[in-house]
């Protein structure tokens, strides 16, 4: 075989990286591709072929990052509605407690409006958790492709339903994520990358202080039943809806760094294969 059919079959590892002074790298050892010895990143078969135990392709994962993104805005936007619906009725409660006259139709009417705001909440709410899950997952499920990462992909999404383990499983995924791609992209470029630790940080204490709160909110909610009672509720609501407008916006914050770093990943990636096709030639 060649020296060029060896090259073929490099390019073709996850594993290398290209050096513009050294040429192709080993990216497992940091040492220069000889061609020559046997890589255990590859199987010799008896007619002396070099067969790469290639990883699945990268698959496209722009889409559902944009999805995540729209629904996470919805969220926000209803988010807001809610908080403004929790005023309408605290008000409302407030009259009634003061003595201030008011009629049954107000009451129902504010039930009706509370009541499909928060169905509509948690629709959009459900749809948004799945769509950002199945990004979540293939975002990792691609970092795995290229490297190799601390979990199973299914981690990813099976994180956030394990008792314990979703207090800090999914947190170490996304700053896992960040961390990594950022050093593929260091190692493709040679260029320097932010990472996103502190944002990640926020983002997630946000979202452990906002499901504290959210779980104390629907517990007093559940017992509430005098008038005072529903007062206490419906501030704890506000407070809830409060927690959940920076909540959306880190979270957004987060899957636009994410996703970004995830894309120049791949320029990075294509414009590396380029050059390997170009020593490629160079070399025959």
């Amino acid at each position: 075989m060649t020296r060029a059919e060896y090259l073929t079959f490099c390019k073709k590892c996850k594993n290398r990286k290209f050096n513009p002074d050294k040429g192709i790298i080993c990216g497992l050892t940091d040492k220069i591709a000889d061609f020559k010895g046997e890589c255990a990143n590859f199987s010799y078969d008896k007619e002396s072929q070099y067969i790469p135990k290639v990883k699945e392709a990268i698959r496209p994962n722009e889409q559902r990052a944009k999805w995540a993104e729209y629904l996470i805005w919805s969220m926000l936007g209803i988010g807001v509605i809610s908080l403004i619906s929790s005023y309408f009725q605290y008000d409302l409660l407030l009259k009634v407690q003061e003595g201030f006259p008011v009629s049954d139709s107000q009451l129902e009417m504010n039930d009706i409006r509370v009541s499909l705001i928060a169905l509509l909440y948690m629709v959009l709410y459900i749809i948004s958790v799945i769509v950002f899950i199945r990004w979540f997952r293939r975002a990792y499920y691609n970092l795995n492709s290229r490297a190799n990462a601390n979990y199973d992909e299914g981690w990813a999404a099976g994180g956030w339903f394990v008792p314990i383990l979703c207090l800090f499983r999914p947190y170490r995924i996304m700053q896992e994520l960040d961390d990594k791609m950022a050093s593929l992209i260091e190692q493709h470029s040679l260029k320097l990358v932010q990472k996103s630790n502190v944002l990640i940080g926020f983002w997630w204490i946000i979202w452990i202080l906002s499901g504290m709160i959210a779980n104390f909110s629907f517990r007093i909610s559940m017992r509430a039943e005098s008038l005072e009672e529903l007062i206490n509720s419906t501030r704890f609501d506000m407070v809830n809806e409060t927690f959940d407008i920076p909540l959306t916006i880190l979270a957004i914050l987060v899957i636009r760094n994410v996703a970004k770093k995830e894309e120049r990943l791949a320029e990075v990636e294509e414009e590396s294969a380029k050059k390997l096709a170009l020593l490629d030639e160079k070399s025959i």
